[in-house]
């Protein structure tokens, strides 16, 4: 697992050796910057108030992928084999801080402007790495020491119902979960159950982030479940509910 999470820093530290004036100067600004995008690499950038992260998506072989989330400290990366079902979540240095947590919502929003899905264009095996881990990235508890651990998608997952009502969880618990902005069950956000943070974007056309909907994203979003029983959900659950048009609630 460290020769794994080895091999993606090194990645980062290449494309970083090689950036020209351009990308450094994309670095260095506030805001997004898509510094790469073809059919087997992503990489971007989001800076803000002095805080930055810089998430690079790399296909490394059919259907493996290496992702990376570059803090300067910490540095949080991910090995997903599809081929395999395997996902293993590798962190390295201090616990996420709250300014960097931050980060990560304009990030995933920025990868979802920048690669637009349209019926004739599915998404890529890169682009569909970029937008759920950095869903993921997005429940990522901040202040704690992290710790590496490897998920597995035949363990499964249970999709719950897209209309929001009370519904069955696991685990012996039932709660408010669905579709919309009013789906809160009176606890924070809306769209209880979807593995994404939240709701929609008002600024971005359709969906940022999964459309799945999962017991186990549903009692993390309770405060039942950890981060790391939904790792294999945000990964690899199929999207079970849909969303259409800007600023819809999904």
């Amino acid at each position: 697992m460290r020769k794994l999470f080895l091999c993606a820093v090194s990645l980062v530290l290449a494309v970083g050796c090689s950036s020209g004036p351009e990308q450094q100067q994309a670095q260095s600004a506030e805001g997004f910057a898509l510094l790469q995008h073809d059919a087997t690499t992503i990489e971007a950038t989001y800076s803000s108030g002095g805080a930055s992260v810089r998430a690079l998506v790399v296909e490394t072989s059919k259907d493996v992928v290496e992702v990376t989330y570059d803090f300067g400290d910490p540095v949080i990366g991910f090995h997903i084999d599809y081929n395999q079902g395997v996902g293993q979540f590798m962190p390295s240095g201090s616990p996420l801080d709250a300014a960097q947590a931050q980060l990560l919502t304009p990030l995933l929003e920025g990868i979802m402007k920048a690669l637009p899905q349209t019926p004739d264009a599915p998404r890529t095996r890169v682009e569909t790495a970029a937008e759920r881990q950095t869903s993921f990235m997005q429940i990522v508890p901040v202040g704690e020491a992290l710790t590496a651990y490897e998920y597995v998608s035949e363990r499964g997952w249970t999709h719950i119902s897209c209309t929001c009502g009370n519904q069955y969880i696991g685990s012996g618990y039932y709660r408010t979960a669905g579709r919309g902005c009013g789906c809160t069950g009176g606890s924070g956000q809306g769209c209880k159950g979807r593995c994404g943070q939240g709701c929609g974007i008002t600024s971005t056309p359709g969906c940022v982030g999964t459309t799945a909907y999962t017991q186990d994203c549903a009692k993390h979003d309770y405060g039942l479940g950890s981060f790391s029983a939904a790792s294999d959900d945000y990964t690899f659950a199929s999207n079970n509910c849909s969303c259409s048009g800007v600023g819809t609630c999904y």
